[in-house]
């Protein structure tokens, strides 16, 4: 299944609870992120895409669905690139294996851009614009406060910035990158869904719409 929305909207937690209650449900499932089939910062530079990171052509969306045929085709297991948050980049040199699943939820910002064939189950988490820029720059403030200590993150040298100029700096690239990308590129995907899912404020489910 796929499961998508907006930056920041909550699809990794949501994610992660429908996983845990599958298992509790004694299926083995596993959640893989499209942030794992991103391009490189250094290829997103090299091809001038780097503002526009998030976008479904700074993926490599093939592999990500040829993993998926793989294991349609009953491969055993398939190795993957591996994300950091932390360094806002793949890691180098280091790779995941993930094993075949009964149930495998490819979550993240592209999951809905993939081949109609490939997806038994689509999954739309909606929300309030407002909502969701509040979360957004919330959620960005802290991992840069995290980050505080750690001159080998991604977010160090902001948190040499003044918390309003911090501000900013997160809504412009909010505006400039993560707003356009919703509008012109995640939000026209909702129409692919089965499952909407539309949350609150608090992040509390307040309706879930069914495609019949």
């Amino acid at each position: 299944m796929g499961l998508t929305g907006s930056v920041a909207v909550g699809k990794s937690t949501l994610s992660a609870r429908l996983s845990e209650s599958l298992q509790e449900r004694h299926f083995d499932v596993e959640v893989v992120s499209t942030d794992d089939f991103l391009l490189t910062n250094l290829e997103l530079k090299q091809h001038q895409l780097f503002d526009e990171k998030g976008f479904p052509k700074t993926y490599h969306l093939n592999k990500l669905a040829q993993m998926i045929q793989d294991f349609r085709d009953d491969a055993p297991q398939v190795t993957i690139p591996d994300y950091s948050h932390e360094l806002a980049d793949i890691r180098p040199d280091v790779q995941k294996v993930i094993q075949k699943p009964d149930i495998l939820i490819i979550e993240g910002v592209t999951a809905l851009q993939l081949p109609d064939h490939i997806l038994d189950l689509a999954i739309y988490v909606d929300a309030k614009l407002a909502d969701i820029e509040s979360w957004y720059l919330n959620r960005t403030l802290a991992v840069m406060d995290k980050a505080r200590f750690d001159a080998k993150s991604w977010y160090y040298p902001y948190t040499q910035m003044p918390l309003s100029q911090r501000q900013e700096h997160i809504m412009s690239v909010w505006r400039r990158t993560n707003l356009k990308n919703l509008q012109q590129y995640i939000a026209p995907t909702k129409a692919k869904a089965n499952v909407i899912i539309k949350i609150d404020a608090q992040h509390h489910i307040q309706h879930i719409e069914y495609d019949d």
